[in-house]
Parts: structure tokens; sequence; C-alpha cells
């Protein structure tokens, strides 16, 4: 995907920081629901550009996991505090454990129901006994609502925009996006790019049946925005 790779660099443009706020504080107590009176240990896999860690950083020890080198250099920028790792959420293995494992939206881009799998082995793999995992999906099947958002902002010498639309159709396990983005570089020029994106849709049920069979116990299913999300404890 472009925006991962040599579109990097724009990501803080298309999704500000700030702008994840709010789902932080939600996913903050599904990642705590105990209210425990320590520092939680968390590991973050799909970190992205680190912007739902710079607001959960001041209540967790985040380790943040990413597949994309380049992602996580804006992260590093963004979360010097926080330990960066490189590494493919499917095949993960570090050798130690955490409080809690979370992976937001990147949980999208997997979309073969032998890689989700493979990905809540890997959340499972790093869970203390008795810890919680968070996964957060844009859709399941129940609540997918193919639409068209567009986005974006303006830095302080360059400015993007972008056109997101969500196909309606599903061929098993998968959906599809197209998006396009209009750069606005220093330059004055106008440059315009598109990523055709593959992501995941399963059915509330099969993300049940995945978790116990990857060793996790019943699922808490939450609504966060407008989507499922999935807390589960080690089995």
């Amino acid at each position: 995907m472009k925006l991962y790779d040599e579109l990097a660099d724009w990501w803080p443009l298309m999704s500000a920081p700030e702008e994840y706020a709010k789902e932080a504080e939600q996913v903050a107590r599904l990642l705590c629901p105990d209210g425990a009176d320590r520092r939680l240990t968390v590991l973050e896999l799909g970190s992205g550009g680190g912007h739902l860690a710079s607001h959960l950083k001041h209540r967790f020890a985040m380790t943040l996991v990413d597949l994309s080198p380049r992602m996580l250099d804006l992260s590093r920028s963004l979360n010097p505090e926080c330990r960066h790792l490189g590494g493919d959420m499917r095949s993960l293995r570090l050798g130690e454990t955490f409080d809690a494992v979370l992976i937001f939206d990147a949980i999208s881009h997997v979309y073969a129901m032998d890689d989700l799998q493979a990905a809540l082995r890997t959340a499972r793999a790093h869970l203390r006994p008795g810890g919680v995992a968070v996964f957060c999906p844009d859709f399941t099947t129940e609540c997918f609502n193919p639409e068209t958002t567009v986005g974006g902002t303006d830095g302080p010498d360059r400015g993007m925009r972008y056109l997101e639309w969500v196909q309606p159709e599903i061929t098993g396990t998968a959906y599809h996006t197209e998006i396009v983005y209009l750069l606005h570089p220093p330059d004055g020029t106008l440059r315009i790019e598109h990523d055709h994106v593959r992501l995941g849709l399963f059915s509330r049920q099969a993300w049940t049946l995945a978790l116990r069979e990857a060793g996790f116990g019943e699922p808490v299913i939450e609504s966060l925005s407008s989507r499922d999300v999935f807390a589960a404890k080690a089995g």
C-alpha cells in the first residue's frame, strides 16, 4: 500500500494524532477493565504511525510493532519514549509476554481466515495469564457500511486531501476500497496518487470462533465509533 510506503510522510496530514483521542479513551478502558493501579505493559501489533499510541503511552508502557519501516520512523518521532520493533503480526514471536495486546484497525488488512487466526495466535502468544487482547476491525459483516468518505488537512507548508470509496461487493471474506490522494507539496504543484486496497470482512461468529481457536475465552463485543470491537482474555 503506497500510504504505508512511499507516501508514508503524508500520513500525519491524512489522519492527525489528535483525531484518535476519543477512541484511545475507549481502548484504554478495554485494555484495563479492572482499573489496575500499576502501569500495564501493552504490545500493539500493526501500530502504524503511532497516532493511537500517542494517547495511550501516557497510561501504558507501550511496545509498538509494525511491518512498515517508514511508518515506524514516523512513530519514533512522535513517540520517542516507546519501544519500536519491526515485525509481521502473523508470525512475530518476541519471547516475552505483556499485560495486554492491541491490534487496532491494522487487523483489517488481514482478509484470509488463516492469516486472521495466525494474527490472533500471535496476540495470544504474547499475553500473560489473565491478560486481555483488544481487536478493532474497521468492519464486521454485521456492520459493513460501504460508503465514500473524504478528509485530510493542511500542514505548515503542504496539504493533502483524500477520498476513500468503499466498494459494496464482498468476495469471500474480503472487500475492496479505492483511495485517491491529492497532495499539495511546498512547490505548489498538485500530485495525485491512488491505492487499491483489499481488506478483511468477518462475521461476529467467525471472530468468536477464531478467538477460541487461538486460545482466548468468550469475547466481549462492544461498539467503537459504529464498529465492533472484540476484547478477550487469555483462556
